[in-house]
Order: structure tokens, then C-alpha cells, then sequence
């Protein structure tokens, strides 16, 4: 896939010019006399080949990186981060956040802007543009640097598919037949994550397959989506346990047989590999069904400096190697997770598990920043209300359409920014 052209992005900066206690220390504890610092609050903290890649960052940049682990619970991590910022705590220079947090925290001075140290043009035109544009800009500053990038795909349980007679999932009522094939045997076509704080993954996702607008709920194809959505539950497609699944109960549940496909962040690959169950003949990413429109949610990790770190130049030395390509190229080498450098993922001599279907998903699919806003936490949990109380017949149509537009216009239409 070619770059996206950067230029209006970065016209744009010119012109306007959960977290753990204990530490977990890459390398040795001792620190010379005169030598650089950093500490970072980091989501990788004991994954895989993680601390492998801290210590050769450490050697290239001649800078004792300190790491503290954040909690897995995405709750508690959200409210330590909000924490650490709000009170000035000047403990953590660099903190790695996800979508829903850079929306609410690029708004409340909390964090140094990076276009001219960091993002510069040469080094933001790597990166998919419109998301730069819409997750990690605001008042034409660049506030976040993407590390690691989550495409929304398609899993499927190639077993169960075979044994409905499916070679793939090419449209929804292949759905319809898996799901008669599965009657009665504890098993359901399609699983998914319908907790209230998650539900609006999908159903912004279904949303943009359908050809509406999640911030029109008076848009036919939007409301098509949803009542779509629901008939998923009613006829039995969907199990009623999802209303309170997050995705690692649903991942679990998916490794262990009880759904035919899934759409799931691109990042579980390793979740699946470690539990033993992919592959071509067992669990795979797979082309999506045909939908009214070819586009599917894209989220990352991205890291923020903190305005009170006492570290600055630190912090920017290393924001500045991880954005990179070289280290970009090893951090996915290392960690086996995607990088967010474009340039990178399209690297032929970049080998990484499933690096074939995300470039297939890279060229095949418009690649959108999931509907966030300045009070995104809040925002998601009320349409997530609004919506299972719609599923499970609570609220009609009408009321559900209304409820949601109310969510929309409370959230993200104000002048909250």
C-alpha cells in the first residue's frame, strides 16, 4: 500500500504551532554518575522479548530506561494514568496509552507536544494519516507517538467452519448456515465482546460495514446495523453470555471452541499461538464477508511525555529512536506484535505471524479510528447502556435510536474541546 500523504496533517501542526508500583528494571539498577534516565510506564512490561528490546534500546542511546508495568484490568489502568497526570506526579516521564485514553488526556495540558522534536513531517508520514489526524492530534499538535498497531480482523474456527460443509465466511448467510449446523450443541456461528465499556467496538464496526454514521443515528444504514446486531442475539447467532464479555473472556471462550468466527484485534495472534490453536486448519485470520463497505477499525499503542517529566531530554531521545524505523523493524521483530510504521509492516524482508493478512487487510480495506471522543470512557459506557438495554428488550427501536443520538449529541457534538 502506498503512503498517505502527509502534508495536510502536518500543515495543520504548523499552523496552529492501569499502572503497578513495583518496578520492573530492564537492566542493572546502578546508574552512572552522569548518566541519562527515563522512566516508562509501559503496557509491554513482561510480555514476550520486550526486555530485550529495552536493553538494546538502553545501549544504542547510552540511557537507563526504567519500566513499570500496568495493570491488565483496563478500568484500573485507566484511572492510575488519569491519576499520575492530573496530580503532576513527575515519577513517570513516559506513559504508553491506547486510543480511549490519548482522546480525553490531548485536551487537558497534561502532555508535551512532539511535531517538532518527534513527529516531525519526515518521520509522521510513515503512519496512516487520517488517524494521526483524528486519535493523536488536537488544536494542530501532534500529543502521542504510535508504537504498535491493531488492525480490527476477522477469526475464524476453520474446524467448526469444516464441519458445517464452509470452506470460508464469504457473506452473512454463510453465517446463517454455520449457525443451524451448531444448533443444540452449545457451540454459536459468531461470538463477541458486548460488555457495556466494549460494545462500541462493534458497533461502530457494524456501523461502517453497513454504510452509516455512528453519529447519525436518524442514518437508515446506522440504524440498520443495529437492529441487524440484535436479530444476531434473537435468533440465536450470538449467545447472551457475550452481554457481559470483555475480549479476554471472549478470546478464551473462542479458544476453546465455542464460536466460528470473530472480528478481534490483530494483537491476539499471540494469545492463540500460545494456547496452541493457530493455524490454517484451526484458528486464522481470514478476508472478511462482504459488507456494504470494505473498511474495519484500526487502534494503537502510542506513548505521550508527561509536561512534568524531569527527564525531557531523555524522554525525547528515546521517543525519537522507538519512532524510528530500525527501531520500529525490531521492536515487532522482538515482541512479535505489529509496529505502527507503514513503512515497516510493508517491508517484504519484515517476517512477523499473520504479517501476510494484515498487508492483505492494509491493501483490501479503509483502515478507520474508532468514533472517540474527549470524555471517551464515559461516552462508550453510555451507548453500551443504551444499547444492551435495546438487545434484551428493554428499549424499543424508537427509544434505543434516540437514546443513542442523545449519547452522540451529549459526547461528541458539545463544545467540549
Amino acid at each position: 500500500m502506498k503512503k498517505q500523504v502527509f502534508c495536510g496533517v502536518f500543515a495543520l501542526a504548523l499552523a496552529v504551532t492501569g499502572c503497578g508500583v513495583q518496578k520492573k528494571e530492564a537492566a542493572s539498577d546502578i546508574v552512572p554518575e552522569n548518566r541519562q534516565e527515563l522512566t516508562i510506564l509501559h503496557v509491554d512490561a513482561g510480555t514476550e522479548g520486550f526486555d530485550s528490546f529495552i536493553s538494546q534500546a538502553e545501549k544504542d542511546l547510552g540511557i537507563k530506561i526504567h519500566i513499570e508495568k500496568c495493570p491488565a484490568n483496563a478500568d484500573n489502568r485507566q484511572a492510575k494514568i488519569a491519576t499520575l497526570l492530573t496530580s503532576g506526579d513527575d515519577s513517570v516521564d513516559l506513559i504508553t496509552v491506547n486510543d480511549e485514553m490519548i482522546s480525553e488526556f490531548k485536551h487537558k495540558g497534561f502532555l508535551l507536544p512532539l511535531e517538532d522534536t518527534v513527529m516531525t513531517e519526515e518521520t509522521a508520514a510513515n503512519f496512516l494519516q487520517e488517524y494521526l489526524k483524528e486519535i493523536c492530534m488536537s488544536d494542530g499538535h501532534i500529543f502521542s507517538v504510535p508504537f504498535r498497531m491493531d488492525i480490527m480482523a476477522f477469526w475464524v474456527n476453520q474446524e467448526l467452519l469444516d464441519q458445517a460443509g464452509l470452506d470460508r465466511l464469504s457473506c452473512l448467510s454463510d453465517l446463517e448456515i454455520l449457525q443451524k449446523k451448531l444448533q443444540n450443541t452449545g457451540k454459536y456461528a459468531y461470538g463477541d465482546a458486548w460488555e457495556i465499556s466494549y460494545i462500541y467496538n462493534s458497533i461502530s464496526e457494524y456501523v461502517d460495514f453497513f454504510g452509516g454514521d455512528y453519529t447519525d443515528w436518524t442514518d437508515p444504514k446506522t440504524r440498520e446495523a443495529a437492529e441487524y446486531m440484535k436479530r444476531m442475539l434473537d435468533t440465536g447467532m450470538i449467545s447472551e453470555e457475550n452481554l457481559i464479555d470483555q475480549h479476554d473472556q471472549l478470546n478464551e471462550k473462542f479458544i476453546n471452541g465455542q464460536y466460528g468466527c470473530m472480528f478481534m484485534y490483530t494483537g491476539v495472534l499471540s494469545t492463540f499461538q500460545n494456547a496452541g490453536v493457530y493455524g490454517k486448519d484451526k484458528i486464522h485470520m481470514a478476508p472478511f464477508p462482504e459488507f456494504d463497505e470494505k473498511v474495519t477499525n484500526i487502534a494503537t499503542w502510542q506513548y505521550v511525555l508527561n509536561k512534568n517529566s524531569d527527564h525531557k531530554e531523555a524522554a525525547l531521545k528515546f521517543l525519537q529512536y522507538v519512532s524510528g524505523y530500525e527501531a520500529s523493524k525490531n521492536y515487532g521483530q522482538l515482541t512479535k506484535m505489529c509496529p505502527a510504521r507503514l513503512d515497516v509492516i510493508e517491508d517484504k524482508n519484515f517476517d512477523l505471524d499473520g504479517i501476510e493478512m494484515i498487508r492483505q487487510y492494509l491493501k483490501d480495506y479503509k483502515l478507520k479510528a474508532r468514533p472517540l471522543c474527549a470524555d471517551s470512557i464515559e461516552a462508550v459506557s453510555s451507548m453500551g447502556t443504551e444499547f444492551q438495554k435495546y438487545v434484551l428488550g428493554q428499549k424499543t427501536e424508537a427509544e434505543f435510536f434516540a437514546g443513542a443520538q442523545n449519547c452522540i449529541d451529549q459526547y461528541y457534538k458539545r463544545a467540549s474541546y
